[in-house]
């Protein structure tokens, strides 16, 4: 079946070429063909050719076929097995074995990469500890207290972030009835968003860090916009800017 599809494809490949030349000795030469004897003879030595190449891949594939029928012929000797359709099926099975086996290998590959990083972390613990025994008393002290310190910054550090973050949460609830305020003002005095999209509010609406730019980019666009409605009523040169 393959060496078909070859030769159809070849066949269909040499048809297309011989077209193409045709015409184009047709167009630039057209006095040849009033010689029919001479052309037939062109045509006969084009498919004496592909013949001769078509002869020269079905001998390469008969060749294929006999290396693999002595191949075949081996293993029946060697294995004792009779049957083609035995000899492929062992070595299907064969071949899945050996890919779950090289699977299997892979699996223990990345556990011993896996163990190997656990024996790093645990040398370097085991350094570490090895250095802080061999520290002095003043020296272990002078650790300690420096590992305080640190443990008080970071509780301080943690403390003054919290504390910051109330104060913008305080500020989110503090804000949300001026902007509603402020956006109703301007939608009452017919002014329309290009870029934004409107925001619902009702009693449940709460700023908070998810939702708060979308409520502030909307104010932020009425108010761009009544920046250059001024500019354009007081008659400010270039109002856009």
């Amino acid at each position: 079946m393959e060496l078909q599809k070859k030769l159809k494809e070849r066949d269909e490949n040499e048809k297309e070429k011989t077209h193409g030349k045709e015409a184009e000795a047709a167009v630039s030469t057209a006095t040849e063909f009033s010689n029919p004897v001479q052309l037939l003879k062109r045509r006969l030595n084009k498919w004496l050719t592909n013949n001769k190449e078509k002869k020269e891949l079905m001998d390469m594939y008969v060749r294929n076929v006999k290396i693999i029928e002595d191949a075949f012929e081996q293993i029946k000797e060697q294995t004792g097995i009779s049957s083609n359709e035995e000899i492929v099926t062992t070595f299907c099975k064969s071949e899945e074995q050996n890919n779950s086996l090289i699977n299997y290998i892979n699996n223990l590959n990345s556990e011993i990469d896996v163990i190997g990083e656990l024996n790093k972390n645990i040398e370097s613990e085991i350094k570490r500890h090895e250095e802080l025994g061999q520290l002095s008393e003043k020296e272990k002290r002078g650790l300690k207290q420096k590992l305080r310190q640190e443990i008080s910054d970071i509780k301080h550090n943690t403390q003054t972030k919290e504390a910051q973050i109330i104060e913008v949460e305080n500020q989110m609830v503090e804000i949300k009835e001026y902007v509603q305020t402020m956006v109703s003002n301007f939608q009452d005095s017919e002014f329309q968003l290009a870029v934004t999209s409107a925001q619902v509010y009702h009693e449940d609406v709460q700023f908070n860090e998810n939702n708060v730019t979308l409520y502030l980019s909307e104010l932020e666009e009425y108010i761009s916009t009544f920046i250059t409605f001024l500019a354009q009523r007081n008659k400010t040169s270039y109002p856009s800017i």
